[in-house]
């Protein structure tokens, strides 16, 4: 595991078995903050077991495998906080959008980032992931209203919030940052074309718990930072404070060397512009 200052963005690498049952308080090696670190006692009943009356519909069953299969693919594992977690996440998110919502409209991925501080982004991905717009479907507002239920109910302790799982932060962490994106093709000047995040909304673990029903996405850019371009969004300069200030950036010039014409990017532009 990660011990990190969250101040000076100082990381020790530490064997969890170095750490004695009563914790530890660990001097950061940097700014001399003083951090305080527990044994992980993540370890839960398995909340995921499909109950005896759906066991016999098939479709039940395959959803029920395929989410699990998904989790694990994340990197977490069964009888955990964390896998029960985000089950019920993906069932919250079932219901509000049907059975075949990551079968068709939206793909979800984790991924880890390893720069300044390391931590885990659960990321979103579709023609529905982009900010609420004039002709655009967007399923935005709701996944985050969703998350925020969940995480409220489900962990009213708090804690999943963003302090603690920076400061220890594990390879199976529960995320930091819920991330939803548009990709689109851009073509080059030499006439390949490359593939990236036109529209990309970064969100952080505690502005949405902030969330509260009914949501419905106007005031997204209050909480997250929403950046679109005509040309490939990259984010990995930034840091982790950066990257969940919230705050509207729109890049409505063209980049000669790579050409954005799809025309959902470019309306949403026009219209954020």
């Amino acid at each position: 595991m990660y011990i990190q200052c969250v101040d000076c963005c100082k990381k020790m690498k530490v064997k969890s078995g170095s750490i004695p049952p009563t914790g530890a308080v660990v001097s950061c090696p940097g700014c001399g903050s003083k951090l305080r670190v527990d044994l992980r006692d993540n370890q839960e009943g398995d909340l995921t077991k499909m109950p005896v009356t759906k066991s016999k519909h098939l479709k039940e069953v395959k959803w029920h495998d395929r989410m699990n299969e998904l989790i694990k693919g994340f990197g977490y594992q069964l009888k955990t906080r964390e896998f029960n977690l985000l089950f019920t996440l993906m069932k919250e998110y079932r219901k509000r959008f049907g059975i075949t919502f990551f079968d068709i409209t939206t793909s979800a991925r984790m991924a880890r980032v390893d720069r300044e501080l390391a931590y885990n982004v659960l990321e979103f991905s579709g023609k529905c992931c982009v900010p609420s717009a004039e002709g655009f479907e967007s399923c935005v507002a709701s996944m985050i209203e969703g998350t925020a239920e969940v995480l409220n109910s489900k962990d009213s302790t708090g804690r999943y919030t963003v302090e603690p799982l920076l400061r220890v932060y594990y390879p199976d962490s529960f995320p930091a940052v819920f991330k939803f994106s548009l990709d689109a093709g851009f073509e080059t000047s030499y006439g390949e074309t490359l593939y990236g995040n036109a529209v990309r909304i970064d969100l952080s673990l505690d502005n949405l718990r902030k969330m509260r029903a009914p949501f419905d996405g106007k005031d997204l850019v209050q909480f997250a930072r929403i950046e679109m371009a005509r040309f490939p969004v990259d984010t990995g300069r930034l840091t982790f404070a950066q990257r969940t200030t919230p705050g509207l950036h729109v890049h409505a010039d063209p980049d000669p060397e790579l050409r954005c014409g799809d025309p959902q990017v470019l309306s949403l532009i026009k219209q954020y512009s």
